[in-house]
């Protein structure tokens, strides 16, 4: 909030580093964040039941009331939104003019437009939004840009979110000081070390894509080998549940059957858990070619997608 003060008669943007609805608990003193035992991957927090749930195997881990690594009692999950931030700058800043940009906004038809028109032609003091301010803009007078909770999106149960996360860390920094005025970048962190966050900052991106590879090679994801996540949608919840974990039985006999190094992830809940009133569930194969422990395809209502872009 200092450098936003500072700011002022520039121009800035604060991007909210977060995917829907994430939330991920971390140790506000330390920074550490519980990862699932089995697969070592971030648990994401569940607001219902406060549980934290593996998205890969489904294991399910109580909140911890105190860090495993540090012992600390600061137990928090971050997950405030593009609304939060908007309200708590228009609050401490009531004399500057604030907009915001994200997918409630884009949904709105010419909303989007007015907004950027709107920074683009100086009436808009502060513009916040998700990645979407990232991409396009190219605003002289724009001396400030935050990142706010990196950590959100960098913890998601997701092959590709450390990726995303670069990405849009250096497509954010880069926003800042295109004009005459030199600029500042700030982000927000409780990771300041994590690969992908030092690699923006020393701009070396040759250190995030060694580290990121050599993650990808521990776990098997492309390039060393592929994926394939499969989906299933039922309106029960308890016919989900069993007709998943049926599947990933009679996945697993068969991998064994065969003698293929695929390993079968799951089931776990999807990310977004329920959607047009169905209860979402999800297996991922992960190996050499787990396309052919599928002998052709599954009929509805499984869903197959081959290399996914996202797990999520």
């Amino acid at each position: 909030m200092a450098a936003l003060d500072a700011a002022r008669g520039d121009q800035a943007i604060l991007v909210i580093n977060r995917r829907g609805s994430a939330s991920v608990v971390l140790c506000r003193d330390c920074g550490y964040v519980q990862t699932c035992p089995e697969c070592e991957r971030p648990l994401v927090y569940h607001q219902a039941g406060t549980s934290l749930r593996c998205h890969h195997c489904g294991r399910a881990t109580p909140l911890a009331t105190r860090c495993p690594n540090c012992g600390s009692p600061r137990i928090r999950y971050l997950g405030g939104g593009t609304q939060r931030v908007e309200d708590e700058v228009r609050q401490r800043f009531p004399a500057l003019r604030v907009g915001r940009l994200d997918r409630d906004v884009v949904e709105r038809r010419g909303a989007a437009e007015r907004v950027i028109d709107a920074f683009a032609a100086g009436r808009v003091d502060v513009l916040v939004g998700t990645s979407l301010v990232t991409k396009g803009l190219d605003i002289p007078a724009v001396t400030l840009v935050g990142v706010v909770s990196a950590d959100v999106a960098l913890n998601l149960p997701d092959e590709r979110a450390t990726e995303r996360t670069y990405q849009l860390l250096s497509q954010a920094v880069g926003l800042a000081g295109r004009g005459d005025r030199p600029g500042l970048a700030i982000i927000q962190s409780y990771q300041p070390e994590h690969p992908a966050i030092r690699a923006v900052v020393d701009d070396d991106p040759s250190a995030f894509y060694d580290a990121e590879l050599e993650l990808r090679r521990r776990f098997r994801s492309p390039p060393f080998g592929r994926l394939v996540k499969l989906t299933i949608g039922l309106p029960d919840r308890d016919g989900v549940v069993r007709e998943a974990e049926a599947m990933a039985g009679r996945l697993r006999d068969r991998a064994r059957e065969r003698g293929t190094d695929t390993v079968v992830i799951g089931p776990a809940p999807a990310y977004i858990a329920r959607r047009a009133d169905r209860w979402r569930w999800n297996l991922v194969l992960r190996g050499t070619d787990p396309r052919l422990l599928l002998d052709g395809g599954l009929d509805p209502p499984w869903s197959v997608d081959v290399d996914p872009d996202s797990l999520l």
